[in-house]
């Protein structure tokens, strides 16, 4: 076959009763009917199809992919229809039987079986042969897409003013072009965490001396629309996030340094993680062609996982348990990953411990994306939403709900209510796995994770000021996040408090501690921050002892008043000796609460003053119990 004459090609063809890896070339040309095409086969297989003519043959048009992972496979009649089988009369042409294929397309998949006539056309099945091929075709409109994901293009935004002389002349005009106020990358070039043009092998374009930056708004437009193909997203322009391509750099970076052979990236729910997963792919393609990635998302409530060979065939995985795909990528979005070695193992996901449990044993790191920017917010309005929603109602929802799209762009007319939202949001439940159990229901739209500088830690701060303050709710909302941050630790202002005058705020440095839940007193220990599982538990949220040499106890609240039970703090003696005791009112920076706070009083369970001090020798907790109230500042933490 002369392979640059356009006329001519190659195929696959597999005898069947053969095992996959035993499949074989020929060369054909679009003028080539079925018939001659017989007669090539059995010339091939001369030992298979002695004593059998050409015409006696029967052909099927097949697509089965060529793999390490399915080699041993052997093609029984019985599975033909598995694999797209249609059966070729005699007189067909190549050119009508794969007219719509393009050359390279299917260059690596099984095209043809042959089917010999008589008792040969269902061969026996020994009881230790592999019986089941793990994979379904899917439609052509999801395989052109995954195919053309590679080539996608990324598209850069002009502002109205920009001279664009130098992008359309000169040694730049290699790798971009103009197109009104667009600038479109070809599609040999990427850009990289400080928004360079780099070629797709990572290297810049111009070398290492001359690094061109683009700092532009910038989207990966789609040559198809995921919706349909990718649950979550509809758009075919998807914003490329400053957050993306740096969370990626900083994988790599890790990978190489570390030797990690995976990663969770855990995010607000609504963000847009699925967003982030396709262009995670999209860049897998390019970066590490010719590289298989294996793409696993929820789908109409099940687990659905697609093997992507780019540019060559899309399949669905039946049986994730029959995989060993350690030559492939894998994207695990939203669900519970299969446990594969992998090249790499990538599993995005909300904060639903369930989901990565297991995964995070492994030897793999965690990292948290961001929420959006107002800009991005603002970015992807002017280009998507601009006719459709209202700047006002834009600039009202970012208000209430923070910069998450999916607030934004999806629930604009038919906005959850902000009450009903925070008083679902379970504190206890929230604590107990560091926010493990941070769902999309409830908690996931009130409290948003802010990452650090690299993306390996985070904090948890409301979503807006509005939530925070939510009437009634604000205090049960207001001990979610207070938990956080007082284990975390830092600076604080705090002022003491005494019946006979106002004292002046001073600063308190607080430790990081880890977290530790207790049913009974007896399990409460120095060194950790402990939080008591009875919701009801008396005088005191929190406790941390010998915290700074101090024996320190928190009442979360809102309210400028909390009178104090005796009866809880007299259970509490016994941990409470030789050091001094400070009880911490924590309020958040809210209707000058901190200004307004004054010494507490003590009472009993009745709620009636306490005075019996001598008789119940509870004289210690008045006497040696400072009490403080600590301001949180709820600014310093968004």
């Amino acid at each position: 076959m002369n392979p640059e004459n356009p006329e001519n090609r190659q195929i696959f063809c597999l005898v069947l009763g053969d095992a996959i890896e035993k499949s074989f070339p020929v060369d054909i040309d679009k003028g080539m009917t079925v018939g001659h095409l017989k007669e090539l086969i059995k010339e091939k297989k001369k030992n298979a199809f002695a004593n059998i003519d050409s015409n006696e043959l029967r052909l099927w048009k097949v697509d089965i992919p060529i793999g390490m992972e399915n080699k041993n496979t052997k093609i029984f009649a019985e599975n033909i229809n598995d694999y797209k089988g249609v059966e070729l009369l005699p007189n067909a042409t190549m050119e009508t039987v794969f007219h719509k294929e393009s050359e390279n397309t299917k260059f690596f998949s099984i095209r043809i079986i042959a089917q010999p006539p008589g008792s040969l056309s269902t061969p026996m099945k020994r009881p230790d042969e592999s019986q089941f091929y793990n994979r379904e075709p899917v439609t052509s409109h999801e395989e052109e897409f995954w195919n053309e994901l590679s080539d996608a293009y990324i598209v850069l935004k002009l502002p109205d003013n920009i001279d664009k002389t130098m992008f359309v002349s000169g040694p730049l005009s290699e790798y971009i072009s103009v197109k009104g106020n667009e600038i479109v990358l070809s599609n040999c070039v990427m850009l990289n965490a400080q928004n360079e043009l780099i070629l797709n092998n990572g290297e810049p374009v111009m070398g290492e001396l001359t690094k061109i930056k683009m700092n532009f708004v910038k989207f990966l437009r789609l040559r198809k629309s995921p919706y349909g193909i990718v649950y979550g997203i509809s758009t075919q322009d998807i914003l490329i996030k400053e957050s993306y391509l740096q969370m990626i750099e900083k994988i790599e970076y890790d990978c190489t340094h570390y030797e990690k052979r995976g990663c969770i990236i855990i995010g607000s729910p609504g963000i847009g993680k699925t967003h982030f997963s396709l262009y995670l792919a999209f860049y897998l393609a390019r970066r590490y062609s010719p590289a298989d990635i294996i793409y696993e998302q929820l789908f109409q409530g099940h687990s659905r996982a697609l093997h992507v060979k780019p540019n060559i065939s899309v399949m669905k995985i039946l049986d994730l348990t029959r995989e060993f795909p350690q030559d492939s990528f894998y994207i695990a979005d939203s669900v519970i990953s299969a446990p594969w070695k992998t090249i790499f193992t990538f599993l995005v996901t909300t904060p639903k411990s369930g989901r990565w449990h297991e995964f995070v044993k492994g030897h793999v790191r965690r990292y948290y994306a961001p929420i959006w920017t107002e800009d991005e917010i603002w970015d992807v309005w002017n280009v998507t939403y601009k006719t459709e929603i209202s700047e006002n109602r834009v600039k009202e929802l970012i208000t209430r709900w923070g910069c998450i799209p999916r607030r934004i762009f999806d629930e604009y007319d038919e906005e959850p209510k902000v009450d009903d939202v925070v008083s679902q949001c379970d504190a206890y439940a929230y604590l107990k796995n560091d926010g493990g159990d941070l769902g999309d229901n409830y908690s996931g739209k009130a409290i948003h994770i802010i990452p650090n500088i690299d993306f390996t830690d985070k904090t948890y701060v409301p979503a807006s000021p509005e939530i925070c303050a939510g009437g009634t709710l604000a205090g049960k909302f207001f001990e979610m996040v207070a938990h956080d941050i007082l284990r975390k630790g830092g600076t604080f202002t705090v002022r003491q408090l005494t019946k006979d005058g106002i004292k002046q705020p001073e600063e308190l440095q607080l430790q990081n501690l880890p977290q530790k839940q207790f049913r009974n007193i007896n399990e409460i220990v120095p060194g950790y921050y402990n939080i008591p599982e009875n919701v009801n538990f008396e005088s005191v949220d929190s406790i941390a002892l010998q915290r700074n040499g101090i024996h320190h106890l928190y009442q979360i609240m809102t309210a400028e008043t909390h009178d104090i039970k005796v009866n809880g703090l007299s259970k509490l003696e016994n941990h409470l000796k030789d050091l001094p005791i400070h009880l911490y009112f924590v309020v958040p920076n809210m209707d000058d609460t901190f200004n307004n706070f004054r010494f507490q009083k003590y009472v009993t369970s009745g709620n009636i003053e306490y005075s019996g001090w001598h008789l119940t020798h509870t004289e210690w907790i008045r006497d040696n119990i400072a009490q403080y109230v600590l301001l949180i500042n709820l600014s310093d933490f968004n």
